[in-house]
């Protein structure tokens, strides 16, 4: 995965920052951001490559950014340093002429540039980017690369999901030389440089790997020089609502009575199935969640007793109770952490018979019933609206909350 890090003369503050996440510093500085070109580069050996440093301003600190150029580049008072991780590997000259030397591996070229302002009262502010270079075998050259392209399975993902990107090149009369995926990379050539337009809809890795972070759209963008040639190719995504969610019964804020927390959970079937997997699944416990902390009192088994006591009525185990049983059918796998086997289907708990692999959702913070342990998953396969309740006798005023299935 790229990395850009900034470097303030301050206070030599060293931030390191993600390879699809723009850093911004001081305000009073337009110099923002820097790459080196090309993001990466495979040489046979004795083979050369020239880096170049850009400096750009923070104009385009939005989404849908191109990542390779964040903004419009702007001139500078300073000077660029080259310096490579592995000087065994492949050299740099002061110029950003890389020499691949007679030692197959990888070594990353750190190109950073030191801004010195015109002005009084304005920090000097260093950036750096990284590119990493491949030397191959002895007597291997690079193949001829006529384009790069990035595929993948599907076109959207889960939020939350991931999904692995392709890199196929392609020769001049478009066969594929060599492709690479996950940590597959049978043609030992160097990987390209990843970037995502919009880091808070999707994140990507140094081998290609997706992570959806919530709906929206985003373009990856993959980047290379092979044998001296730059090569770019894009990936458009469409991130969709989870395919998985967790849903906490948890105390009221006013301490009397129950809620479910979130009382709106959305999850995507649609996704679900396209990613392989049988439909969505949402798991129901008694859960600590970051808003609602767990304060189910008293603390059973408490030694002297627990003399608090804000769980209704002292009931301590609650029921989940569907509008619409039937569509509530069998997870495929039992939550992390349950001691509940998969494959129940409709209401947790009562109404119905209450069994060992049926049991209410318990508050008990220890033991064999300790937070989550009696959790259980349902899955959903049918996109549609779904209510349910939480309404165990001596529970009132029970908890209701909403379930939408994309």
């Amino acid at each position: 995965m790229k990395t850009l890090c900034l470097l303030g003369v301050a206070a030599l503050l060293v931030v390191a920052c993600e390879n699809d996440k723009m850093t911004d510093i001081l305000n009073s500085s337009q110099f923002y951001y820097v790459r080196v070109e090309p993001q990466s580069a495979t040489l046979a050996q004795g083979g050369t490559q020239t880096l170049a440093v850009t400096a750009y301003d923070g104009s385009c600190g939005g989404a849908n950014c191109n990542p390779l150029t964040p903004g419009n580049p702007v001139t500078y008072n300073g000077t660029i340093t080259f310096r490579s991780t592995d000087p065994t590997v492949a050299t740099v000259t002061n110029d950003g002429v890389v020499t691949a030397l007679a030692k197959a591996g990888t070594t990353n070229i750190i190109g950073t540039l030191q801004n010195i302002p015109g002005g009084t009262s304005v920090p000097s502010v260093s950036l750096a980017d990284t590119t990493p270079v491949t030397v191959l075998a002895a007597g291997v050259a690079p193949p001829a690369v006529s384009s790069i392209t990035l595929t993948s399975s599907r076109s959207t993902n889960g939020a939350g999901s991931n999904d692995t990107l392709t890199v196929n090149y392609i020769d001049a009369g478009g066969a594929t030389v060599a492709t690479q995926r996950a940590a597959t990379n049978a043609s030992g050539l160097g990987r390209p440089g990843f970037f995502t337009s919009d880091p808070s809809i999707a994140t990507v890795g140094a081998t290609g790997i997706v992570t959806g972070v919530k709906p929206g759209t985003a373009t990856i963008t993959a980047s290379t020089s092979v044998g001296g040639v730059v090569k770019t190719a894009t990936f458009p995504i469409t991130i969709t609502d989870p395919v998985t969610a967790t849903v906490s019964i948890t105390t009221a804020t006013s301490g009397e009575g129950i809620i479910f927390f979130p009382p709106t959970t959305t999850v995507s079937a649609t996704e679900a199935i396209a990613e392989g997997r049988p439909g969505a699944v949402v798991t129901w416990g008694v859960f600590g969640t970051a808003v609602f902390a767990q304060t189910f009192r008293p603390v059973i088994g408490a030694s002297p007793p627990d003399p608090v006591s804000t769980t209704p009525n002292s009931t301590e185990c609650f029921n989940v109770v569907f509008a619409n049983p039937a569509a509530a059918g069998p997870a495929p796998t039992a939550p992390g952490g349950s001691t509940v086997p998969a494959g129940n289907t409709g209401n947790i708990g009562d109404p119905g018979p209450i069994t060992a692999t049926n049991p209410r959702l318990c508050s008990v913070p220890t033991g064999t019933n300790a937070f989550g342990k009696d959790a259980q998953s349902r899955l959903f396969t049918t996109p549609g609206s779904y209510f349910f309740v939480s309404n165990t006798p001596g529970s009132s005023p029970g908890a209701f909350a909403t379930l939408i299935v994309k």
